[in-house]
C-alpha cells in the first residue's frame, strides 16, 4: 500500500512539473497571458526597488534553496524576493516571481512548514492558476479594472500601502478551488522531498489561533478572502498526512533557526509595531512554548501583553519580562518594561530600580533622556 501511495505521489509531482511553463518560457505579449506577464513584470520591478526588500545574501540563498528543492528544473525560471512585511503571507506572480513576507518567516517553526507554504505558491505557478482566472475574467467588465488597478498599484510600490496591497491581491488572487489545488500540489511537492507531512496542517492551526484571538480580524485580509476556511484546510491536510506511510520524515528545524535567528529582534519589533496585540500574544505564546528560553521572544510577549492590557495582562507582562531577564540573551529593554509597569502601578521604588538597571545595561539607549526624566519625577 505504501509503495502504491509513493508511486501516485511521484506521478502527481511529475505531472505538475510537466504541465508547468517550460523553463525560459515567455508568452507572446499580444496574448492574454502575455499581458498578464507584463503586469507581473511591473509588479516584480516594484518589489525589486522597494525599500522593504531584504538584501541579506545568506537568508535569500537559504529560502531560494528550499524553493529550488521543491521546484527542480523549474528553479531556473523562478526569482525569490523576501520583503519586510510583518504579516503571514507569500505569493507567486504568474511570471515566476515569488514574494515571501518576513511575517511568514517569523511564524513558521521549521523548514518543513516553510516548504509546504512555498510548495503551495509554486503550484499556483506550475498550474497556471493566474492565467485560468484571467481567462474567466476576459468576458466580464472586471478584466480592464483588474489590469488597470493592479498595474497602477504595482507602479507605485506593491508592498508600500494598503491600496497597493489590495492591487496586488487583485492581480494574484485565486479561486477557492485553485487554493485547494495549490494546497494539494504543495503537499505533494513537499512530501516528495521528504518533509514531514504533519507540518502542513499545523500552519493553518497557527493562522486560526491568531485570527480567532483578534475580534477585528474577520474579513479584512484581501489575500485570503477567497480561500477555503482555515478549518477546512486544517482538516484536509490532516487527513492527507494521516494517509501517508510512516518513514523518516524531516523538518530541518535546526537549519531554519540558524538562518532566521539573526533577524528575530527586527521581525519581532516589526510585529509589535503592527499594532495587533491580540494576534501578537497568540503568536508569541506559541513561539515561547515551542522554543528554548529566548530573551527576545519573552520580552516581546511582555510588550504584547502590556499593549493588549486585558484582565490579568499586567501580571502576565511582568512575568514575561522577568523570564526574558533570566535568559542568557536578555534584552535590556525588559528592565524598562518592568519599570513602566511599576510606574503605572504606583510602585515608585521598583520603577526606579528597574529604570536604573535598564540604563546601566544599555548606557547608549536612544530613550535614555526620557528614562532619566522618569527617574527625576519618581525621585522628586
Amino acid at each position: 500500500m505504501a509503495a502504491v501511495a509513493a508511486l501516485l505521489l511521484a506521478a502527481n509531482t511529475a505531472q505538475a512539473l510537466e504541465d508547468a511553463p517550460a523553463v525560459g518560457y515567455r508568452p507572446d505579449p499580444s496574448t492574454i497571458e502575455g499581458g498578464l506577464w507584463m503586469a507581473g513584470d511591473k509588479a516584480e520591478q516594484a518589489v525589486k526597488t522597494s525599500p522593504q526588500l531584504v538584501h541579506d545574501a545568506a537568508l535569500n540563498a537559504y529560502v531560494r534553496s528550499v524553493v529550488c528543492k521543491l521546484a527542480g528544473d523549474q528553479c531556473a525560471s523562478i526569482r525569490v524576493y523576501i520583503v519586510e512585511v510583518p504579516r503571514f503571507n507569500a505569493y507567486m506572480m504568474p511570471n515566476g516571481a515569488m514574494v515571501v513576507w518576513t511575517g511568514l518567516l517569523l511564524r513558521v517553526q521549521n523548514e518543513a512548514q516553510l516548504a509546504f507554504i512555498l510548495g503551495h505558491e509554486l503550484t499556483h505557478y506550475l498550474h497556471r492558476h493566474a492565467l485560468d482566472s484571467m481567462r474567466r475574467a476576459e468576458t466580464t467588465s472586471s478584466l480592464l479594472t483588474l489590469f488597470s488597478v493592479a498595474a497602477a498599484g504595482a507602479g507605485v510600490g506593491i508592498v508600500g500601502s494598503v491600496a497597493n496591497l489590495a492591487a496586488a491581491g487583485m492581480l494574484f488572487a485565486h479561486t477557492r478551488d485553485q487554493e485547494r489545488d495549490a494546497d494539494s500540489g504543495g503537499f505533494d511537492l513537499a512530501t516528495a522531498n521528504n518533509y514531514d507531512p504533519r507540518q502542513a496542517a499545523s500552519i493553518w492551526q497557527f493562522v486560526m489561533d491568531e485570527s480567532h484571538a483578534n475580534p477585528h480580524a474577520e474579513g479584512r485580509d484581501f489575500f485570503t478572502a477567497n480561500h477555503p476556511t482555515d478549518a477546512e484546510r486544517l482538516a484536509t491536510l490532516t487527513q492527507k498526512a494521516d494517509g501517508m506511510a510512516a518513514q523518516s520524515w524531516v523538518t530541518n528545524e535546526a537549519a531554519f533557526h540558524s538562518q532566521t535567528k539573526p533577524f528575530l529582534d527586527r521581525w519581532l519589533e516589526d510585529e509589535f509595531n503592527r499594532g495587533e496585540p491580540e494576534e501578537s500574544v497568540a503568536m508569541l505564546e506559541r513561539l515561547v512554548a515551542a522554543n528554548p528560553p529566548s530573551g527576545p521572544l519573552s520580552y516581546y510577549l511582555g510588550e504584547a501583553y502590556r499593549r493588549r492590557n486585558a484582565a490579568g495582562d499586567i501580571d502576565r507582562a511582568s512575568n514575561a519580562y522577568k523570564a526574558a531577564i533570566a535568559t542568557s540573551d536578555r534584552p535590556a529593554a525588559a528592565y524598562r518594561g518592568l519599570g513602566l509597569l511599576a510606574m503605572k502601578g504606583g510602585d515608585k521604588q521598583s520603577a526606579c530600580d528597574s529604570f536604573t538597571q535598564y540604563l546601566a545595561t544599555a548606557p547608549e539607549a536612544d530613550d535614555r533622556a526620557m528614562i532619566q526624566y522618569y527617574l527625576t519625577q519618581l525621585q522628586g
